[in-house]
């Protein structure tokens, strides 16, 4: 099979129409055309559907997909374990992280590992958790760091670390007189919030049913750390977020940071995810023994 018709089909698909993914490959239209009738053809099936503005793939072109990227990234490993034979000089790692962790301790591990191998790239998709997951079961990522991940199947857990939820509140704000809050005091002001079906909202409100506590209909919703955190400091309102998310803003003085006491919001967890069964490049090897060490400082610190 022709690999590199694999790799052009997976780059089609990503940039979601023949033509884009032409201009940025730099081959003619009608030669990648050409290539997905030949694997049409050699897989007996339709592999893309035309839409007015590009294109995506059919059922068929998933599987097809999930299995060129299987194979790519295993030439790509087999030419790591090559180079890995006079040392690490070349090699991409691709990760998936939650923007906590992007705005965290990434940058930092990054910088570390490029000063001891130059010759690594890195290609870093920031997404919520459910986003996260969803690039490591793709093969987008071969290692997705996310917050309280649901349970699927062929996703396995290779890290975790401890990450509490907690209350965030503007320095002027009654809540900061207590050293911990309970969920049902937090009820007394408007709340920020997490998405709703999101495994954190899905957390506070468990933890809100086992309490007798009825939540205010949420100031904001949304899945930006950023956005919640900069109304926080505006209003009078309560986010709630993981401790990890709140760090920065607590140090700096923009917010106040108070533990919540309800048992069930102190179990949440960053977790590390790999697809089932998938070898890691020699590059995500090396690299994930710096992520397994920053987690476990973030765990410390809580």
């Amino acid at each position: 099979m022709n690999v590199d018709a694999l790799r052009h089909f997976i780059s089609i698909v990503e940039a979601g129409s023949i033509r884009d993914a032409a201009d940025n490959l730099h081959i003619a239209q009608s030669a990648l055309s050409r290539q997905v009738q030949h694997l049409e053809q050699l897989f007996g099936a339709r592999l893309l559907s035309r839409l007015p503005r590009g294109v995506e793939p059919t059922e068929a072109g998933r599987i097809v997909l999930r299995h060129a990227r299987v194979t790519v990234d295993q030439l790509r490993n087999a030419r790591d374990e090559i180079a890995a034979m006079e040392g690490l000089k070349t090699g991409i790692v691709r990760i998936a992280v939650i923007e906590p962790i992007a705005d965290g301790f990434l940058p930092d591990c990054i910088a570390r590992f490029h000063h001891s191998h130059p010759g690594v790239s890195f290609d870093v998709r920031v997404g919520s958790t459910r986003q996260v997951v969803a690039l490591v079961r793709e093969g987008i990522a071969e290692l997705g760091l996310a917050y309280n991940p649901p349970r699927e199947d062929g996703i396995v857990q290779r890290a975790s670390a401890s990450q509490p939820l907690v209350a965030l509140v503007n320095p002027r704000h009654r809540l900061t007189a207590s050293e911990t809050v309970a969920l049902a005091e937090v009820g007394d002001w408007p709340v920020i919030l997490p998405p709703a079906g999101s495994p954190t909202r899905v957390l506070i409100e468990e933890a809100a049913r086992r309490s007798g506590v009825v939540l205010p209909t949420a100031l904001l919703e949304s899945d930006s750390v950023a956005l919640r955190l900069a109304l926080a400091q505006r209003t009078d309102a309560v986010a709630i977020l993981a401790r990890l998310s709140a760090r920065k803003s607590s140090a700096s003085g923009g917010l106040c940071m108070r533990p919540l006491r309800d048992d069930l919001l102190t179990t949440g967890s960053v977790e590390m995810l790999a697809a089932e069964g998938r070898h890691l490049s020699n590059a995500t090897l090396r690299f994930e023994r710096l992520l397994r060490a920053s987690l476990k400082a973030a765990e410390d610190r809580s």
